[in-house]
């Protein structure tokens, strides 16, 4: 399976020679290998070239986003809290996730029931995961915050996703990374910019973010050294997305006050 994963990132097989049922059980058996290579250059380059040149059914599509949506994948031992190899699993499902939502979005060929679900549970992932570490030393891309950021960013541009208390949930759940005490410092903050601009592309207004970047500086805890992490994140994002709306006309309000109210020094 490694060989012919290995010819299809090259584009050097022939598809018609491939069993897809046989590849798919092996490429969501090993989507959260703690091998970098394996997981990041063969099983993740693998579906990113048959999701996007649709080379799955859509019963194979199907049946990849319900296995990548489950307790084993997405939410395996989500709720340990703790840190361990089973983040990769939850960070690339959600990748997958992501790949075959963008898909949908342009095609609406999936069940719309099993779209709303995912765009339910694409939310409520990043209020649980709590393993927050980028690059993990010899084992690669964790990065369960980007990778859910994006998959967040894609629930949320999908035509379904037309609730607005979903759109706050989704701000909210972009807040419970940045209060965490774990210091985000492989980039995190640059793959929630897209979150932002999806929001306001659904109808999130200048005011209604002003309200939540205010709602970031709201941080009522006792203990100096984990108020100073959860300050870092928020100052970090802040400053990330100030760079981001000065490229543009939008939400001049949420501009002005990042920089002449904000308690952040950005």
């Amino acid at each position: 399976m490694k060989e012919q994963l290995e010819e299809i990132v090259k584009n050097s097989i022939n598809l018609d020679s491939i069993d897809f049922n046989e590849l798919i059980q092996f490429m969501l058996k090993n989507i959260g290998n703690p091998d970098g290579y394996l997981r990041d250059n063969l099983i993740y380059r693998g579906f990113c070239e048959l999701i996007l040149n649709g080379k799955f059914t859509e019963e194979q599509l199907v049946t990849i986003l319900k296995t990548c949506l489950d307790d084993e994948h997405l939410y395996l031992n989500i709720t340990d809290y703790g840190i361990s190899d089973d983040v990769f699993m939850r960070s690339f499902s959600a990748l997958v996730i992501t790949l075959i939502l963008g898909k949908d979005r342009e095609k609406r060929s999936l069940p719309e029931e099993l779209i709303i679900e995912v765009i339910h549970r694409s939310i409520h992932y990043l209020f649980l995961e709590s393993d927050y570490r980028g690059f993990v030393n010899t084992k690669g891309w964790a990065h369960g915050v980007a990778h859910g950021s994006d998959l967040l960013t894609e629930a949320i541009r999908h035509p379904l996703m037309m609730d607005s208390q979903l759109l706050w949930n989704a701000l909210q759940s972009l807040k419970s990374c940045l209060h965490t005490e774990y210091a985000l410092i492989d980039e995190e903050e640059e793959r929630m910019l897209p979150v932002i601009d999806a929001l306001l592309d659904k109808g999130l207004t200048d005011e209604q973010l002003v309200t939540w970047l205010k709602e970031l500086h709201y941080i009522e805890i006792e203990d100096w050294h984990k108020k100073y992490r959860y300050e870092w994140n928020v100052k970090k994002f802040e400053a990330a997305l100030l760079r981001h709306l000065l490229k543009s006309t939008k939400c001049t309000k949420t501009t002005n006050w990042i920089v002449y109210e904000s308690p952040a020094v950005v």
